[in-house]
């Protein structure tokens, strides 16, 4: 029950900043950098915090909590539903950390922003006396202009056999890279970090695996289910709360426009409508069975099923599929008007298509998993 409480209270926080955010969506796509006043703003009501463990200042919230303040906010501004959701759930990651090494962390407490950084064309780390050495850069650092650390993510040089680690640094050691020229979700500011030969302690490195790891907690219970279950799933999946926010934003900003051209009894615009409306309502229904499953199992502390998994891969992309289909058509009835700069249902498509293209909701991979379960199944 107090859950449930909490997520209706996050919502309404959500509901009441949006409009701010709607108005500065265009300018904040122009800037490519997620503006003061929202990053004030979110922390403010505690947006950025939602999955930040108790211990270290955070609400320590579920996934649905999660994603549903994400889905809300991405109607109104996607890069903003994207840093509550995707870069605010770094925050988990960090607070699985172990004690140690989170709390250097979170020594400022939880009012903090955390990027993390994956991918790399040359970056190296390489274990040597005296610590883990790390040079070159790594992409797509989501907020890298307001975060306090990177969680950058690799192999050792010396050890790959032992698999990824994640490093946090701190970012005034870390030199922004612009290379974030993208036709959509440019305010989310997923800019380059550049790493100049920097040592940092060994005991810095941790593991990826034993980070996302199923665990027992000193006390269990009272940290709530993200600090205690394998963790990747609900990770990968805090895409869909902006991507299905951005699509129904989209739908909304398209109604708007033809109610107002006085255009709502064309044929053409009602069947568009209709069809776009049906398939966000399967979305919706993907969306709420992606909660359902995540949220039932860690209440459960309960390891996902391999069937489990590929099924939660599978909806993820089919969800990002829909909404793609539903959105393309409402700008193709919208025709070129839709296109300019700073319209809403162009920045919004915009916006979709670079959501969609994400790992996490790619079709060609994700419906694999998918086929390779049902196949261990018999």
């Amino acid at each position: 029950m107090a859950e449930n409480l909490l997520q209706r209270d996050i919502a309404e926080r959500v509901d009441a900043l949006a409009p701010r955010w709607r108005e500065r969506a265009a300018r904040t796509a122009r800037d490519a950098v997620l503006p003061a006043q929202t990053l004030e703003e979110l922390f403010d009501a505690e947006l950025l915090q939602i999955v930040t463990a108790v211990r270290y200042g955070g609400l320590g919230s579920s996934w649905p909590t999660l994603a549903e303040a994400a889905r809300r906010a991405a109607r109104a501004c996607p890069s903003t539903g994207w840093t509550i959701g995707v870069v605010g759930c770094h925050a988990g990651v960090a607070s699985r950390f172990p004690p140690p090494l989170a709390e250097v962390l979170f020594a400022a407490g939880a009012r903090q922003l955390f990027a993390t950084a994956s991918v790399t064309r040359d970056g190296t780390i390489t274990r040597e006396a005296g610590g883990v050495r790390i040079d070159g850069e790594w992409r797509f650092c989501s907020g890298i202009d307001h975060a306090s650390w990177l969680i950058l993510s690799g192999v050792r040089d010396d050890s790959p056999e032992t698999g990824r680690y994640f490093i946090p640094v701190r970012t005034d050691r870390v030199r922004v890279s612009d290379t974030w020229q993208v036709a959509g979700m440019a305010g989310t500011g997923s800019k380059g970090a550049i790493l100049d030969d920097v040592l940092v302690p060994e005991e810095s490195a941790y593991p990826l695996d034993a980070c996302f790891a199923q665990r027992t907690p000193e006390l269990p219970g009272d940290e709530g289910y993200l600090m205690e279950v394998a963790f990747i799933e609900y990770v990968n999946s805090a895409v869909v709360g902006p991507i299905l926010g951005c699509a129904e934003g989209a739908y909304d900003e398209y109604l708007d426009s033809v109610r107002a051209a006085g255009r709502i009894g064309v044929p053409t615009v009602q069947a568009g409508i209709a069809e776009s409306a049906a398939e966000l309502a399967c979305a919706r229904h993907l969306y709420d069975s992606i909660g359902s499953v995540l949220h039932t199992a860690g209440m459960r502390r309960r390891t996902l099923s391999p069937m489990e998994t590929g099924i939660l891969r599978r909806d993820r992309a089919y969800l990002a599929r829909l909404c793609v289909a539903a959105v393309q058509r409402l700008v193709g009835l919208a025709g070129t008007a839709a296109h300019t700069e700073d319209a809403v249902l162009s920045r919004h498509w915009r916006d979709l298509q670079m959501m969609a293209a994400h790992r996490d909701v790619n079709w060609a991979t994700n419906h694999v998993a998918f086929a390779a379960a049902v196949a261990d199944a018999g």
